[in-house]
């Protein structure tokens, strides 16, 4: 029997970029088009489950970030890849920050877009693997701090919480305290909080007894009995309801649970530790957080730093990932020159360790090279990291004529300037340059004959 093709939603209120994600995910998907963002939530709402969706940021009804911050609250599972010109880097990291799986630029790269679906779809639908502690990588002085605290916490019993940004390997650290533990033989149970519903959180957690609620056809054993005599990790406990909340805390003080549906209390004994991206300080004083249950797990925190705060740490990090994927791929490794080595470092990346290992991978996959030059790297990291960092592009000396500035002079030298930069940049294929100065190759191939530019490709 033939498994059900996987289900891809595109929301774009544009029929020409709609058209052309169909067309290049038709073959592998079951495609279905959203002429914007409400028409994209409703389909969401009525013809799902969907495995991934492509979201544009500018529609003229709600906004791409409207849109994926209603996905998220409603689906916090559910891959949402931004299609997007890049214009403005900060639109892209807001993106990110608001859960987005990836980005694409447009205009579109059909390997890009095929090996991004297939990741984001693998990821959500594959068991996690099991890494061992050591994966955990890096030589600066705020992440051996970690190391530090994970080796003074590995054979105590304390509950442990960590702080820290999407994609900084907070579960990497969960796994390192449990398999450097006395409880390594035991079961690692992660139960991610945000992405089962509330409704369904606490019978994840505690189990049911069969003919407990509307669904529930058999007994169901919880993550706490699954978890006896090993770990517990609940990822991002502040997304937990308050009233599961204060469930939790009694589970934890007294070492038992009830099923749902059920007054039998079962003992279980296992070690709990918590991660979150939310100050969850901020959240007891607005209420959504309760404060017993707070103090209850904050015992040991663990703040894990952002990639930005350990810079030194990428060519390790970098240098790991290739030699991952090149035996994964079954290829030769290869290596980044020095200036593009620089623009990783220099990058803010907002998705921290985790977009890193996904932009390795991209690349070894899209790319034959065995030397990774600037102009192999994504758009954003490439180009915007000025941006990100609030550089000023250098301004064009000003012609100071007797009768005054000579307007249509200074902006022909801007335009000449700009355009040889950008076809320097790109080693002369105009397609490229054209993306650089957020134009299109058409009118780029005008303004370089105006001005007189020789040079670019034929393309």
């Amino acid at each position: 029997m033939t498994a059900p093709r996987q289900k891809v939603l595109c929301i774009d209120d544009e029929e020409s970029p709609r058209e052309s994600l169909r067309q290049i995910l038709k073959d592998r998907y079951d495609v279905m088009i959203a002429v914007n963002g409400q028409n994209g939530l409703e389909m969401l709402r009525t013809q799902g489950p969907f495995d991934a969706v492509l979201l544009d940021v500018k529609m003229p009804d709600l906004t791409g970030l409207e849109v994926l911050e209603r996905i998220k609250k409603s689906a916090p599972a559910l891959p949402v890849i931004m299609v997007t010109a890049i214009t403005d880097p900060k639109t892209v990291v807001r993106a990110i920050k608001l859960g987005a799986a990836d980005y694409i630029p447009k205009p579109f790269d059909v390997h890009d877009i095929r090996f991004v679906v297939e990741r984001v779809i693998r990821e959500r639908t594959a068991p996690a693997a099991v890494p061992a502690p050591h994966d955990i990588l890096g030589f600066s002085l705020a992440i051996q701090r970690v190391f530090d605290l994970i080796r003074r916490l590995c054979d105590a019993e304390t509950t442990a919480l960590i702080y820290g940004e999407t994609g900084t390997g907070k579960e990497l650290v969960a796994r390192a305290l449990h398999f450097g533990s006395i409880r390594k033989s035991g079961p690692f149970v992660a139960v991610h909080c945000a992405a089962i519903p509330s409704e369904l959180l606490e019978s994840e957690l505690f189990g049911h007894e069969k003919g407990a609620f509307t669904g529930a056809l058999a007994r169901r054993i919880g993550m706490f009995e699954a978890a006896h005599d090993g770990t517990l990790f609940l990822d991002e406990i502040g997304e937990m309801p308050i009233g599961t909340q204060s469930k939790l805390l009694r589970a934890i003080q007294e070492r038992e649970i009830r099923r749902v549906g059920s007054q039998e209390t079962i003992r279980v004994n296992c070690r709990l530790v918590c991660a979150t991206n939310r100050d969850l300080e901020a959240g007891v004083k607005k209420g959504t957080f309760r404060e017993d249950l707070f103090y209850r797990i904050n015992v040991v925190p663990i703040r894990l730093p952002a990639l930005r705060e350990r810079r030194e740490d990428i060519p390790t990090l970098v240098s790991h990932f290739i030699q991952r994927f090149a035996k994964e791929l079954h290829r030769p490794a290869p290596q980044f020159t020095p200036s593009a080595m620089s623009r990783l470092r220099s990058y803010s990346w907002p998705g921290n360790v985790r977009e890193l290992e996904h932009m390795i991978e991209r690349l070894m996959v899209t790319c034959d090279a065995t030397m990774l030059d600037v102009e192999q790297l994504p758009f954003l990291i490439a180009e915007g990291d000025a941006a990100m960092l609030g550089d000023e592009p250098s301004s064009v000396a000003l012609d100071f004529q007797p009768n005054g500035l000579d307007l249509p002079r200074m902006t022909e030298k801007f335009e000449r300037q700009a355009i040889e930069e950008a076809l320097r940049r790109s080693g002369g294929i105009i397609s490229d340059a054209a993306k650089l100065l957020h134009v299109t190759r058409r009118v780029l191939s005008y303004k370089m004959k105006q001005l007189g530019i020789a040079g670019g490709d034929t393309d």
